[in-house]
């Protein structure tokens, strides 16, 4: 059982890329797994008991290498015992990369999206889906000059949904460790679905799958709990969504110019 990962910016097509990857029986995919959250927890009860304090340090860092992995592979089992790869799915393994490289040595799919339309969605979802922005409407505008969707903008910004992806995606390309990581642009995948498959095969190098790219069945469902960065669509064909601009020129300024890395790095002309 080959292991990966896979996580990434909110509204960036990871639902619909996912539910084209799960047509290989071979794969299994666990979407929002629970694991990277609990990885910490772990760890620290077993670095607090008492009967393993005396035990050497390299000795007990291989046992926590070997326990994870099995663990892992154990777990894999028990979702599709059919398959030989399978991907655990959970943007916090951007938050936890040193465990993620240094325990697993994991390779990891990460998808993005321009984050100026990332942002304009969740702009949409705000002023036009109530039930989706409950965490928006108290304790949010402050009586200073920036206008209020520019607030808005940095509170998304500030969410972890998007703090967490962006920091690790910034440490990534900072350390220039990008061996282990496969960016998989959405603007690609709906330009050019066929070729990025391609791609995401040749970086877990595990023999390639034909999909079927118009009859996408939809494999899993996603928790309402990830709301209000939801509101998420199953995807039952490759779709390019046009959310018509209402980001104003104030918020569009603020994105570019605080995320300049971002734009240098994978949407430089």
């Amino acid at each position: 059982m080959k292991v990966f990962f896979s996580g990434g910016l909110p509204k960036s097509g990871s639902n619909m890329i996912k539910n084209v990857l799960s047509q290989n029986k071979k794969i299994a995919i666990h979407p929002y797994s629970p694991i990277v959250d609990s990885l910490n927890i772990i760890k620290s009860t077993l670095f607090n008991q008492e009967t393993l304090r005396n035990r050497k340090k390299d000795s007990f860092e291989e046992c926590i290498k070997q326990f994870f992995n099995h663990g892992m592979v154990g777990w894999a089992n028990g979702l599709n015992k059919k398959a030989s790869v399978y991907i655990d799915d959970n943007r916090n393994w951007l938050g936890n990369l040193q465990d993620l490289e240094n325990i697993f040595n994991g390779k990891m799919i990460v998808f993005i999206k321009d984050l100026k339309s990332i942002i304009n969605s969740l702009e949409y979802i705000y002023k036009n889906k109530v039930d989706y922005n409950t965490i928006f409407t108290s304790d949010f505008y402050q009586y200073q000059p920036n206008n209020k969707q520019l607030q808005r903008v940095i509170k998304f910004f500030n969410g972890e949904g998007m703090k967490i992806t962006l920091n690790g995606i910034h440490r990534i390309i900072e350390e220039k460790n990008k061996n282990n990581y496969y960016f998989i642009k959405y603007e690609n995948f709906v330009s050019n679905p066929n070729k990025e498959l391609k791609n995401i095969y040749k970086f877990l190098n595990i023999p390639y799958f034909k999909h079927d790219l118009n009859n996408i069945k939809i494999s899993f469902d996603t928790p309402l709990s990830h709301i209000p960065w939801g509101n998420v669509r199953h995807f039952n064909n490759i779709e390019k969504l046009n959310t018509k601009n209402i980001l104003n020129k104030e918020s569009i300024m603020y994105i570019e110019t605080n995320f300049k890395w971002f734009y240098d790095f994978f949407y430089k002309i």
